[in-house]
Order: structure tokens, then sequence, then C-alpha cells
């Protein structure tokens, strides 16, 4: 039976069409071609000439910056959306409104291998992917004109990959985003009617039933969320209430490296390699400000990190882009069961 779902945090609505329910093999997934020609790889080793100076850098040798010896390196985006030297003054024009182009974009490649895809990463290659997110998320809110930091991970063509080499990316904002908003507010609006955060309520329940879970260990769980926006959607959560990413301990990341890992494994060979979207949904820094004041007040109680796997192998049309709702014709419980079933 078809149903409306209310996917809670987002404040929107998701049509689980069961009459229209696909399994796994019956979605198109393209084959994603893999280059050979190396020396034209921006990311690769021994091309850091290749790419603007290095921010940050994983170096167990000691190698020195914009050279051979790194096991991930982060550096400003050649093409920016945003650039910390632009502006950002808010300014009016008529009944239009605009800020000038300040912020950062950055990129985060992960492996020096270039075959070396995100389903291959053992725990260590996850691990040094949070670390650097850590310290870049860190170093970024000293400045405070920075409101938010975006961080996200495109895999595969559809999912808005343009090179092959594995890589993620942070946006650096002077606002916070609608999304990011809406679900610091419904979180809020939440924990003041239950004196409880929402996100560890759908914890546990998730946790109780077991039709949505795909796995868990000690400090993180795996599970598809009950009103998923896109087929075979995961959410990857703290079991333990955390609203800030970058206070999570080095014990914790060996847990989230482990669930990640098995997520995007399961992940892909469930759909034979599909294109997702890696997205970290964290606080922004806790600042005194009168413009997000609500935003802020008690943001560390009702606030929970996570991470969330969106496989792009549906398009959005009409009715998505129209009406900011969803249709999902994968049920998340049929989507848990076949992700569990695949060895």
């Amino acid at each position: 039976m078809n149903e409306i779902r209310y996917n809670f945090l987002k404040d929107t609505w998701v049509v689980v069409s069961a009459d229209r329910a696909r399994r796994p093999h019956e979605y198109n997934i393209s084959i994603y071609e893999e280059s050979t020609d190396l020396s034209k790889c921006p990311f690769e080793y021994g091309n850091e000439d290749k790419t603007p100076p290095e921010i940050f850098a994983i170096r167990p040798d000691g190698s020195p910056p914009n050279t051979p010896g790194w096991k991930v390196r982060v550096f400003p985006n050649k093409y920016p959306a945003l650039k910390i030297e632009n502006p950002s003054i808010r300014e009016g024009e008529f009944i239009f409104e605009k800020i000038g182009g300040f912020g950062a974009h950055e990129v985060i490649v992960e492996t020096p291998d270039h075959f070396k895809h995100t389903q291959d990463f053992e725990d260590e290659d996850f691990i040094n992917m949070f670390i650097a997110f850590k310290h870049r998320i860190s170093a970024l809110y000293k400045d405070l004109r920075i409101k938010y930091v975006h961080v996200f991970k495109n895999h595969g063509k559809e999912a808005g990959k343009s090179i092959v080499h594995s890589h993620s990316q942070l946006i650096a904002l002077p606002i916070i985003p609608k999304l990011q908003k809406t679900m610091i507010l419904q979180s809020k609006k939440y924990f003041y009617e239950k004196e409880r955060c929402y996100l560890c309520d759908e914890i546990k329940i998730e946790k109780n039933l077991k039709i949505r879970t795909i796995y868990e260990n000690d400090n993180f769980i795996a599970y598809c969320p009950y009103a998923s926006l896109f087929p075979f959607e995961i959410k990857i959560a703290p079991k333990f209430h955390s609203h800030d990413f970058t206070n999570i301990s080095d014990l914790q990341l060996k847990d989230l490296a482990d669930v990640l890992k098995f997520s995007v494994r399961k992940l892909n060979k469930t759909l034979i390699n599909p294109s997702f979207n890696l997205i970290l949904y964290t606080s922004p820094p806790i600042r005194k400000s009168i413009i997000d004041e609500e935003i802020y007040k008690g943001l560390d109680l009702h606030f929970h990190w996570h991470i969330e796997i969106l496989p792009r192998i549906t398009t959005l049309a009409g009715f998505e882009l129209g009406t900011d709702y969803y249709i999902n014709p994968t049920p998340p419980e049929d989507a848990a069961k076949y992700l569990m079933e695949v060895i």
C-alpha cells in the first residue's frame, strides 16, 4: 500500500510508492568509466603541482607540503564557488538581496591511490578522511564571518562527481543554509515539547524495531530512515547524544569508520556501484548573535549530528522540484532487507 510519510527533521513529505516498488536490479545504474591516464589527474600522487597549495595534509613521514608522502591532502578548489578574499557585506537592491561571494571551497583528497574508491576504503582511510573533516571545520570556524561549513562527498557521475580520483569537498558559508536551519528548528521544537532529542528517540525506535537497521556497533548505528527521501538512503548517527561532529573522540572515529565502511560496501554490492552523495549534518558553532539567536539557543541539547548517504538512482522530476516533496519507489523496510541479504 502506498503511504505519504512525514520526514520530521527536514519538514517535508515522502510518497513511499509500494505500487511502483523496485528491487535493486530494476534500477538503471550507469557504469562509471575509469580514466587510466594518471598524468592528467590533478589529484594523483606526484601531481601535487597541479593543485593549489595544500592547506592541510596527513604525512606520516613528515614530508614537506606539496610533495609526495601524503595520505590525505586538502587544498582550495581550483574553481571555487566562494572565496575567502571576497567581501561578505549584505546589500539590498530594490526588493532583491545579495551577499558578496565570501566563503571557502576546499577539496579533500582522501587517498593517493587513483583506483581506490569509497567502497574499497579500509577503516584507516575513513579515519583519515574524518580527521581532515574535523580539522578543517574547526579551523574555518575560527573566522567569525563563517556561519556554516557544509561537508559532502559526491560518488559517481549522477551524484555530480567530475574527477574520478576519490575526493570530498567542503563549502564554508556566511549564512546558515535553509535546510540546516529547518533541521535545527525542528529539533528544537521537538525538544521543548518532549524534553528529549528527536534523533535520540528515532535511534531508540529503530534499535527496538530492527526492521530498518542495517548495522550497529558500540557507538554508531546505520539504518534506512522511516521517511527516506531516496531509495536505499542510509542514515548513520552516534548512539550517544552529540551536536557537534568536531567533538568526536579517536575511539569514536574508529567506530564511525567501521559503520561507514559496512554501509558503503553493502550499498555497492546491492546496487552494483551506484552514484551517491554523502553529507555530514553537524551543528554550526554556538555563538552570541542577535540575528541567529533562535538558532543557537539550546543547540547543544536538541541537535544531533549525523551522516546521510543518498543514492542517486532516481531522477528528481517535476513533482519533486515543484513541491519539495519526494517519491521513493523502494520502501525503506524493503531497502534494509535487501541490504542485509546481500553477502
